[in-house]
């Protein structure tokens, strides 16, 4: 049986549900521009999914190289001899022990379910469903997971999805940070995944980066990271949130460094002020003070002035009276024609 059209007009939860209640068995697939994505049914129930970018093999890699540090050359010759079949290298890796038997579990059940859910923030694409004969070259272990408990985790993880995206931004970077007294314990998986992301952790990479690197879904990065944002474990490079306070719970954010500014800022402000008005105070004086000095200095010339007009009326006097010109001003003085005050500045001119 071949299914197919617009996921505009049949959507993706309706698609799985009719798949999984007919208990159907084949490939669905999931197409738009440039991306592709798959999922593989048996009788039903999902047990392997992947897209153009990432799919259990490719974690499978990742994982062994980054945290086993097994050489690709290695792992390509193996998968070489396998022929390419999923099972069959599974196994082999489990024989040879590259990987144990529960690492390879956890790590194929929650590579499926992210990558399953994952679709469901496709909203425009197309479909098509062919059905198979056998699909067990494809199952690894004895995975199986049900269309509805699928479709309600996806669609818990769309609203979460789109929480997290707004939170915290491609371009974040964080940093680990001293735990003080206890914190909430994260579930981790059999191969470690939160562990393997704390590492990644380095106040330098952003979560763009983390995500690049790390060997499982975008998703599951986000949701590691805002578990040990929560628990305090990490935070923001510019953000202070208060311990017990999630994202979304915190209010606004004390930097330490902003006290110290404002404080800096009033205390300049004041020592400007100061110097201002000390400034402006010693400005006034001088300016005062040579007002002053003017006036007085004025005052005394005109008093000179005074007393030389004085001075030069009183010896036409004499001159008229006496015949002869005074010698001295005391003989002014004597003849009651200047005063006292007058001979005395005729004294000092000389």
């Amino acid at each position: 049986m071949a299914l197919r059209g617009s996921l505009l007009e049949f959507e993706l939860p309706n698609i799985f549900q009719l798949i999984g209640n007919d208990g159907k068995t084949g490939q669905l697939v999931l197409y738009r521009k440039e991306d592709e994505a798959f999922v593989i049914f048996s009788h039903g129930t999902i047990i392997a999914a992947g897209n153009s970018g990432m799919n259990l093999q490719t974690v499978i890699f990742k994982y062994l190289m980054s945290v086993k540090h097994y050489s690709e050359e290695e792992l390509n010759e193996l998968l070489y001899l396998c022929q390419g079949e999923m099972r069959v290298f599974t196994q082999e890796l489990v024989a040879k022990r590259y990987l144990s038997k529960e690492e390879l579990s956890s790590m194929a059940r929650v590579t499926v379910e992210d990558l399953a859910c994952g679709l469901f923030l496709w909203e425009l694409g197309h479909y098509r469903f062919d059905s198979l004969e056998s699909v067990e070259d494809y199952r690894v272990g004895a995975l199986s997971l049900s269309c509805d408990a699928v479709t309600m985790e996806a669609m818990r993880r769309v609203d979460e999805w789109k929480r997290m995206r707004k939170s915290v931004p491609p371009s974040s970077v964080f940093i680990r940070v001293k735990a003080i007294g206890p914190t909430a314990a994260l579930p981790v998986l059999n191969f470690d995944s939160a562990e393997h992301v704390l590492d990644m952790v380095d106040g330098v990479s952003t979560v763009e980066t983390i995500v690049r690197n790390a060997f499982f879904t975008e998703y599951r990065v986000y949701e590691t990271l805002m578990g040990f944002w929560q628990n305090n474990r990490i935070m923001p490079v510019q953000e202070h949130h208060p311990r017990g306070k999630t994202p979304q719970q915190d209010t606004p954010a004390r930097r330490p460094l902003l006290p110290s500014a404002a404080l800096v800022s009033w205390t300049l402000v004041h020592i400007s002020a100061i110097l201002i008005f000390l400034v402006g105070y010693g400005f006034n004086g001088t300016i005062l003070g040579q007002k002053h000095v003017a006036k007085r200095w004025v005052c005394n010339e005109r008093s000179v002035s005074q007393s030389e007009t004085a001075l030069r009326i009183a010896t036409l006097f004499y001159h008229e009276t006496y015949g002869v010109l005074p010698t001295r001003a005391l003989q002014l003085k004597e003849s009651g024609l200047i005063t006292a005050y007058e001979a005395s500045q005729y004294a000092i001119r000389k």
